[in-house]
């Protein structure tokens, strides 16, 4: 069904009521997009994440390190000033250093590592890890993880986003039926009071007995009720739409603004057979299995890590260094220092069981994402098979409406002619204004099937960006 179809079908129940403020889907979209407060909510929350990443990067920033010692009572008199540079290095749980250090006054014998030439010394040193560390750390892990949870939460955004303009749009539709069939009563409300004068001519004439006029006393009576049940929905669902379309200062729109539908609503798809084919191949760009994807990702990361703690500890030292200036010869010779430290707890039963439980942990989320997979893909089937019956409703509903309207047509001629009653001719007439009803909703309803397709793929929020 094209969307040009829909709005031929329509047309008699908008007739002069559709007014050029009145909103399309895709201003309603444009509005939620830039100003619905869930909207402002999720982008505060994206900014955290991208400030957590930039943060966990920060453990590689060159820092500035001073240690100073003076002596301020006692025999020795010896003061030390040390400076260093220290930056680490992304690859081997490295430290690169240079570092200044100067001296004077008296040092005891134990503290004779102070010492240094007129000039002070100077030095160059890198550390770095053999075994635990050497390939991931916790600061290299915290980096990827920042990053991993940063587009976890673009994919989260994104299946949020794509709930909130499937929910903005359900109520779209609700509000644009609510008032086609508001105007439909009230179009009918008008002709059945029309009518009522004529016949009220007529039962005074004496062409028609006086019960008739009561009778259809009774029939206006019915259709001025469902006036007033068609006027309390409309309003109600135009309180709803405010909910999603919200002016500049983020605040709902006042609802008087909403009291009238557009002509052509923009509906954004045309599904077919072909669109619905290429949603199962895309199946996983869904943002719900984009992110069962990342959580994934961090899991497997802390089994690295619990892996990485497993390992015993070896780290290798190497520094260069110069003293500087006049003082004792045993300081003037280039030094040259090489160190390793090693380490090994004997009981490893919590790294052990840390990585037991991340291993379990990525376990668990493979099977829930097999789960909502199928989910996905089930849901799809469904949303695709709905689409296709609502079709084929539609076409049977415009069948039926045109049968009604025949026979309604063909009563008011047979009426005229005083061939037929006026309860039959209300009873056609009745007949005729459910079956247009009924195949308006129809087609709305293939709109509503169209959108639970594009939901269940995920492209909802795809296709409005904002």
């Amino acid at each position: 069904m094209g969307v040009l179809r829909l709005v031929c079908l329509l047309n008699w129940c908008i007739g002069g009521c559709a007014l050029a403020s009145a909103p399309t889907i895709n201003e309603l979209m444009a509005s939620l997009s830039a100003h619905h407060p869930k909207i402002m909510e999720l982008e505060a929350e994206g900014f955290q994440r991208q400030f957590a990443r930039d943060a966990a990067s920060a453990a590689f920033d060159v820092q500035l390190e001073q240690d100073s010692m003076v002596r301020a009572s006692g025999y020795y008199d010896g003061f030390m000033l040390t400076q260093r540079v220290v930056k680490p290095l992304p690859f081997g749980n490295a430290k690169l250093k240079a570092e200044y250090r100067y001296a004077d006054g008296r040092f005891p014998v134990y503290e004779a590592e102070y010492d240094s030439l007129s000039g002070g010394e100077a030095s160059l040193g890198i550390g770095m890890s053999l075994l635990r560390d050497r390939n991931i750390d916790k600061k290299r892990m915290a980096i990827s993880d920042a990053e991993i949870s940063l587009n976890e939460w673009q994919a989260t955004q994104e299946a949020i986003r794509n709930q909130l303009y499937y929910n903005g749009m359900m109520t779209y539709l609700a509000w644009y039926e609510a008032h086609l069939a508001l105007s439909v009563y009230e179009s009918l409300v008008t002709t059945t009071r029309n009518r009522r004068k004529a016949i009220a001519t007529r039962v005074d004439a004496g062409d028609l007995a006086a019960i008739a006029l009561t009778e259809f006393d009774a029939t206006v009576m019915g259709r001025e009720l469902a006036l007033q049940a068609a006027k309390q929905k409309a309003e109600q669902s135009r309180l709803k739409l405010s909910f999603y379309l919200r002016n500049r200062q983020f605040e709902p729109v006042e609802i008087e603004t909403l009291a009238s539908v557009p002509s052509d609503i923009q509906w954004p798809w045309g599904i077919d057979e072909g669109a619905i084919q290429d949603f199962h191949r895309t199946l996983q760009a869904h943002p719900l299995l984009k992110e069962m994807r990342f959580k994934q990702r961090l899991a497997e990361n802390k089994v690295v890590l619990a892996e990485n703690t497993l390992l015993p500890a070896l780290n290798i030292e190497a520094k260069l260094a110069r003293d500087l200036g006049r003082g004792p010869k045993s300081l003037q010779q280039t030094e040259t220092q090489i160190g390793l430290q090693f380490s090994m707890p004997l009981g490893r039963r919590q790294a052990k069981a840390e990585l037991g439980s991340a291993a379990q942990k990525v376990n668990a989320l493979r099977y829930r994402y097999q789960a909502v997979e199928e989910a996905l893909e089930r849901d799809l089937a469904i949303a695709s098979r709905n689409w296709h019956y609502n079709k084929q409703i539609a076409s049977m509903q415009d069948k039926q409406a045109q049968l009604a309207e025949s026979l309604f047509e063909q009563e008011k001629k047979r009426f005229n002619i005083g061939a037929s009653d006026l309860f039959m001719l209300n009873s056609r007439e009745a007949s005729a204004i459910n079956s247009r009803l009924s195949a308006v909703k129809a087609h709305i309803d293939v709109l509503r099937a169209s959108l639970e397709v594009v939901f269940s793929a995920g492209e909802v929020s795809t296709y409005f960006k904002g």
